[in-house]
């Protein structure tokens, strides 16, 4: 009974010194990071499928980039790269999972967990593709000259907790089935503004200060639009006519064809247009 005893206790040994052995390597990680080595400007594009991702500016501005990457399939190792091309630098970060804008195969795996910090201290071109995820992005204080957002199966938050530092091109959304927040939206410093969605949600407020003129163009399938500006920006809505969508505009007045302006202020005008196939959209002045 004794000898049966201690051969327990030592495959009890032996199993708990696997299981610990296959929880230090269930979950990989990587810590990184690059000085900007000279490089004026960045080109970032990050394509990455099932992913827990947090995003925003460097706190040390010297750095084009610090990442913290946790990951739990070691097939699905991530690709990291930063060169410099003559005075601009490329970042760019990927893995082997799928990111196209439905991938339905995606639901069962584990997200990868990616923290990255980008460079606030020059300015920056962003492409950001993801599959099934879970994102935070905060731009405030950087300088993004234009950013481009694709998304599958999403949880999308984006904000402009501060003004971005320098006029933006363009920022487009595209999305797949989501449900995308937008908050400071008057902070991105943005000429025109795309948000193409399929089906979910999409809530935008125009917080922050508004600084030039601006055009936002939002265009979903089926969902809902929620779009609130602050009461001291000239503004002119036009929304759709037609029966399978809802339209409620509060604190503007009509002009009649789907067209709604706020009272003639000055300032920087923001012209918004809403187009819907099936759903609800919501505006209204604070």
């Amino acid at each position: 009974m004794s000898k049966m005893r201690v051969i327990d206790d030592s495959m009890k040994t032996i199993l708990f010194i696997l299981i610990l052995y296959s929880a230090a390597f269930a979950q990989r990680s990587l810590k990184t990071g690059e000085d900007l080595n000279g490089a004026k400007s960045i080109r970032a594009v990050i394509k990455l499928g099932a992913v827990d991702l947090q995003v925003r500016g460097t706190r040390d501005h010297d750095k084009a980039f610090q990442l913290y990457y946790r990951y739990t399939n070691g097939e699905r190792v991530p690709k990291l790269m930063y060169e410099i091309e003559g005075d601009n630098g490329v970042f760019k970060l990927s893995n082997d999972k799928e990111h196209t804008s439905f991938p339905f195969l995606g639901f069962g795996d584990d997200k990868d967990s990616v923290d990255l910090e980008l460079a606030r201290s020059v300015p920056l071109s962003l492409d950001m593709s993801f599959g099934v995820c879970d994102a935070r992005v905060d731009l405030g204080g950087m300088e993004i000259s234009d950013a481009n957002f694709s998304t599958g199966v999403c949880s999308f938050d984006l904000n402009f907790s501060s003004p971005n530092k320098i006029e933006c091109d363009n920022i487009t959304l595209k999305t797949g089935i989501s449900s995308v927040t937008v908050e400071n939206l008057s902070n991105a410093n943005a000429k025109s503004i795309d948000f193409n969605g399929g089906l979910g949600s999409i809530k935008i407020d125009f917080g922050g200060k508004l600084v030039r003129d601006c055009d936002l163009r939002v265009k979903t399938g089926l969902g809902s639009v929620e779009i609130s500006i602050p009461s001291d920006i000239n503004t002119t809505v036009t929304t759709p006519e037609s029966f399978l969508t809802s339209v409620d505009v509060a604190g503007f007045y009509s002009q009649g064809g789907g067209v709604y302006r706020s009272n003639e202020k000055s300032g920087p005008k923001l012209r918004i247009f809403v187009e819907s196939a099936m759903g609800g959209i919501k505006i209204k002045s604070y």
